[in-house]
């Protein structure tokens, strides 16, 4: 950070002369956004276009929102001007965004439905293989606890009970199941109604019963949900055990191909939706100033260079909307060498203005309105999103939200419960004790001590009379130590 800058946050920080150093704040904040955002931009196209080039050389089915966006690009930023042809081009971005988040979410659902069958076959494995040694249950206990708490830090001993506790095998009444997945929701009362919709989102994608018209558009994997839902695990061959392990191993293939695509895709957009919002504000004079050893201020990226960038992206835009498979040439990749290093340094810039302006908001928020700078604000508070490390994140959440009351959660309760219960009254008990494990990992920790979880894990083990299933469960959990 500059000198000028730091004695503008100090004045932020005193509550000085603010008429004049949020105006000087807020403008270098929209600038460095619009600066970052297309280094990284830039960046990011261009290995996006290597990657799509090599991994669909012949084009692919589902390019469409590619396609869109591309002419979002050539249209609203490489020929396109700040004012209302930008906010029509914010608009129709927004819309490609949340296009893109839907697209994910039923590819989510999917992964989740088949780590149930996953967790299934897993358990069938050994009923076709050779008896092996294994240690004994207490040695196993004893490895276990050892394992998770082998470190003083909290968040990494309760990651690593979750962990435990969706591999070992179910034995506990679902009665008691319901009861903490009851006292889980409970936990959400007077909390923010995003955060419970989010566990509730979380439990149902999880438990199977995330469930949209939108996941009809891959019949390939409706139709494969339908065959493993419609198998009788308990008296499975093993030619059909191997036919289905083959069968996940190409949906998850066939899933990731699809999760790395939206993921490559949705970075492009954040990047340019941010260099829409900031291009009224972006100063004429250009770019964000650093200091030199000698005291002297240097823009990082001079004006003139910015063209450097519109080549680059230029290039990229013209070779996706030919719909080739050409390289873009040593040309283009020396160009890129000029963007070596700016990322980093820019996104150290930004963190530092970024840590004031959870104050700027908290405090000011009124006096930036009273001032005019309401709209650029709103833009540095979009950035922040958007170039935050949760790509898919919920641009129309409220700041300030309503609170979860009591009758809320007893909503809630009552329709997971419901829900879960139809759906565990059509499923094998193979397939319920996979869901059960699943959601129960993603629960609170409901041990009280050490104790307790290892007389959940002894008393897990204990009950278990399928020997297959219990020594896949231990095969597992000891692959967590060797890691």
């Amino acid at each position: 950070m500059n000198k000028h800058l730091r004695a503008v946050c100090m004045d932020i920080e005193k509550g000085q002369e603010l008429d004049r150093s949020l105006p000087v704040f807020i403008n270098q904040l929209i600038n460095l956004y619009s600066q970052y955002a297309e280094v990284k931009f830039t960046i990011h196209y261009y290995t996006f276009y290597e990657y799509y080039t090599e991994t669909f050389p012949n084009g692919w089915e589902e390019d469409g929102l590619l396609e869109e966006f591309n002419l979002l690009l050539k249209e609203y930023f490489l020929g396109g001007e700040a004012g209302s042809k930008t906010e029509e081009g914010i608009a129709r971005l927004h819309a490609l965004r949340n296009s893109c988040i839907q697209k994910m979410q039923v590819l989510t659902a999917y992964t989740d439905i088949f780590q149930v069958y996953e967790y299934v076959l897993n358990r069938i494995e050994h009923r076709f293989k050779e008896a092996e040694k294994e240690p004994s249950a207490e040695e196993f206990v004893q490895s276990a606890m050892a394992y998770i708490f082998d470190t003083q830090d909290n968040v990494v001993v309760n990651g690593k009970i979750k962990e435990v506790l969706g591999q070992l095998p179910i034995r506990m009444t679902k009665q008691r199941y319901f009861e903490l997945l009851k006292s889980s929701i409970a936990l959400y009362k007077d909390g923010d109604k995003s955060a419970l919709d989010s566990f509730l989102y979380m439990i149902k994608t999880c438990s199977m019963l995330y469930d949209t018209e939108e996941m009809k558009e891959y019949p390939y994997l409706l139709n494969l949900r339908k065959e493993f839902e419609g198998e009788k695990y308990k008296e499975i061959t093993k030619e059909r055990y191997e036919e289905l392990t083959k069968l996940l191993e190409v949906s998850a293939v066939y899933i990731n191909t699809r999760v790395d695509f939206y993921f490559g895709l949705q970075e492009c957009i954040n990047d340019l939706y941010v260099m829409l919002l900031s291009s009224p504000y972006i100063y004429m004079e250009g770019g964000y100033k650093l200091e030199n050893l000698k005291g002297e201020m240097k823009y990082l990226i001079l004006p003139q260079d910015m063209d450097k960038l519109r080549d680059i992206i230029g290039g990229v835009n013209n070779k996706f909307l030919a719909k080739g498979a050409e390289p873009l040439g040593e040309e283009m990749e020396e160009k890129l060498f000029y963007t070596e290093g700016k990322q980093e340094v820019l996104m150290e810039e930004l963190s530092k203005l970024e840590a004031y302006l959870p104050e700027v908001k908290g405090r000011y928020g009124d006096l930036i309105e009273g001032l005019m700078l309401g709209p650029v604000f709103n833009s540095v508070l979009l950035s922040e999103k958007l170039l935050s490390s949760s790509l898919f994140i919920d641009l129309e959440k409220a700041d300030k939200e309503e609170k979860v009351q009591e009758e809320d959660i007893i909503k809630a309760q009552d329709e997971v419960l419901s829900e879960l219960s139809r759906l565990f009254s059509e499923s094998e008990r193979a397939v319920t004790r996979a869901i059960m494990a699943n959601t129960l990992s993603k629960l609170p920790v409901f041990f009280k001590n050490q104790s307790e979880m290892k007389e959940y894990i002894e008393s897990s083990l204990e009950q278990c009379q399928d020997q297959a299933e219990k020594t896949a469960c231990i095969h597992i959990i000891q692959s967590f130590f060797d890691n």
